[in-house]
């Protein structure tokens, strides 16, 4: 069977509710990739194609036909010198490298502020080309700009002669232009020792050619994390090629406003300290501007942290977990809702779809971090809708009392189940059938195995799964590119979930990229992908990103399990929990 045709009939099967017909049978390259999968590999959220199985999570060692690109990419600009990076802090912070101290004076009073409070960048950008504030726009104070030969207008008729590096300082320091002109009062002034004032006119001289890490005049060189060796290999490979691959279609292209895309990738062994540090070693020695498509299973919010320490956006990592959703987190960007938000999105459909009123709720997981992170996310989303019975119990799958537990829990009258654990709950739902305890069963589709459609009947339309996103989400135009790509680049389609991942993550790369424009920094990059809103990515939910949103489908869809006919059925609409009032 052709690539192709494989991946229409699973995705055609998928569309018709029937469930994934591949699921656990082993006899397809699919197959086997939702048994590994199901067996707890690394799975989060799923695919639009690899439909009942968790996303896999993980990718591989970079070919060898890309790592060639470290050897063959273009000489980089020379680092700054100790002078220009003592001039940047300036620039930047506003702040004496030796300590010194730095005034501005501000407006016609001249009130006297620290220099932090009136940064250069604040004005005249990180590329010093200025920025609108408040109906002005301050002056380009690049350094080809400030000596252009034939000098400068501005409004109101003041006109001066082009900037020498002593006039310049005097206009820093005394306000006045190279023809005895006031500067604009909105200009500042400041007062700092020679050394600082040196400093900052040796950085001026490179602020127009010192780009943000990973951006050259005709490239931008992007990261991705690969755990290598193992099993993980090739779903690794699949990942990367279909990154690369869309890379390579937008370089044909004439790239984004003519700088071509290189993609890096840093290997690591499989663990989440591995990745931290493999990461570390992206971030600072490989020149990068943003981290795409990075695999941080095991090290979620660690990795979220470095970002914002090392100020690296990192677009559409794989996880487990996000951040918190209204905490501070300015440089990641996720694709879907993890671990806690889809137990959210649970405890809403459970409340407003089946009107559960206050329901006695028992949450049974390993007793580890990670599951008391997902009962605080079930107690405060619960207490929206009024619940105050939510308990947490520890269990240790197939090595605990089910018959025990199911006869307790139905004295303590449990009628609503959050299980967290792989493995387990057929074992618990059976002694609940003999115990005639039948309550209602939520749990993450991630956290499924292959036993779940031989739980007992009596659980029929019982039990609920939430997924970030299912064939629904799919657009013909989405599914046509999307296989289009796979085609000319002749990429295996045996790991659809993961491909179809790091595809969206390089897509909403580009699209921030190109509404950015040819003035590229880490920051107008930010900002642009803040001001997405509703973004078609043609095969997940629409995306939309904000200054205090950093989860771009933050909700769920939910499943209920037709034990009867062995099949998985989408129950109501998509769970939106962006707001939780």
């Amino acid at each position: 069977m052709t690539k192709t045709k494989e991946m229409s009939r699973h995705t055609d099967s998928e569309q018709r509710g029937g469930g994934d017909p591949c699921a656990g049978c082993g006899d397809c390259d699919r197959g086997r990739d939702a048994l590994d999968t199901r067996r707890g590999v690394l799975g989060n959220s799923r695919g639009a194609f690899n439909l009942w199985s968790p996303w896999t999570f993980i990718i591989v060692l970079l070919p060898t036909v890309f790592l060639s690109w470290l050897f063959l990419r273009p000489l980089l600009a020379p680092p700054l010198t100790p002078q220009e990076l003592r001039g940047r802090q300036i620039y930047f912070a506003g702040t004496s490298p030796s300590g010194g101290r730095i005034k501005a004076y501000i407006g016609n009073d001249r009130i006297a502020l620290p220099g932090s409070a009136a940064t250069c960048d604040s004005c005249h950008g990180s590329d010093g080309r200025g920025r609108p504030e408040a109906g002005r726009i301050p002056s380009d104070i690049t350094w080809d700009h400030l000596m252009k030969p034939y000098g400068h207008s501005h409004p109101l008729d003041r006109k001066h002669p082009a900037f020498t590096e002593a006039s310049l300082k005097r206009s820093i320091l005394n306000g006045h232009d190279p023809a005895g002109n006031t500067l604009d009062v909105t200009m500042p002034t400041y007062a700092m020792s020679l050394e600082d004032i040196n400093d900052l006119i040796a950085y001026m001289k490179r602020l127009q050619t010192d780009f943000d890490p990973g951006l050259e005049e005709k490239s931008i060189r992007i990261g991705t994390l690969l755990p290598a060796g193992g099993r993980t290999a090739a779903i690794g490979q699949g990942m990367v090629e279909v990154m690369a691959a869309y890379f390579e279609e937008i370089n044909s292209r004439g790239g984004i406003y003519s700088r071509k895309l290189k993609l890096i990738a840093a290997p690591y062994e499989t663990t989440g300290q591995s990745a931290l540090a493999g990461a570390t070693r992206l971030m600072d020695n490989e020149d990068i501007f943003a981290v795409v498509g990075a695999v941080i299973a095991g090290a979620d919010r660690q990795m979220a942290e470095l970002a914002e320490d090392k100020k690296v956006p990192l677009i559409g990592p794989f996880s487990f977990f996000s951040a918190d959703p209204d905490a501070l987190n300015e440089f990641t960007f996720y694709l879907y809702s993890g671990l806690s938000e889809q137990v959210r999105a649970l405890v809403d459909f459970a409340a407003r779809d089946l009107k559960l009123d206050n329901p006695r709720v028992a949450v049974l997981g390993q007793g580890d971090d990670h599951q008391k992170d997902l009962q605080t996310a079930i107690t405060e989303q619960g207490k929206v809708h009024g619940w105050s019975a939510v308990a947490g119990f520890s269990i240790v799958p197939n090595r605990f009392d089910a018959d025990g537990a199911a006869r307790a829990f139905k004295e303590q009258g449990v009628d609503c189940l959050f299980y967290l654990s792989f493995g387990g709950l057929k074992t618990l739902l059976e002694a609940a059938d003999r115990a005639d305890w039948r309550p209602h069963v939520f749990l993450p589709g991630a956290l499924i195995e292959k036993e779940i459609l031989e739980l007992p009947v009596g659980f029929q339309k019982r039990i609920y799964l939430s997924y970030p996103t299912l064939p629904s989400d799919q657009t013909p135009a989405g599914v046509s590119e999307f296989q289009a790509l796979l085609e000319k680049h002749e990429l295996s389609v045996k790991h659809l979930t993961s491909q179809i991942s790091a595809y969206v993550a390089a897509k909403i790369f580009v699209e921030g990229l190109k509404r950015t424009g040819s003035e590229l920094s880490r920051e107008k990059f930010i900002h642009s992908l803040e001001k997405f809103y509703q973004f078609q990515t043609g095969l997940t939910p629409r995306v939309t990103y904000g200054p205090n949103r950093r989860i771009g489908a933050l909700g769920s869809h939910i499943v209920t399990v037709d034990l009867e006919n062995k099949k998985f059925t989408p129950f109501g609409d998509w769970i939106d929990i962006s707001d939780r009032g």
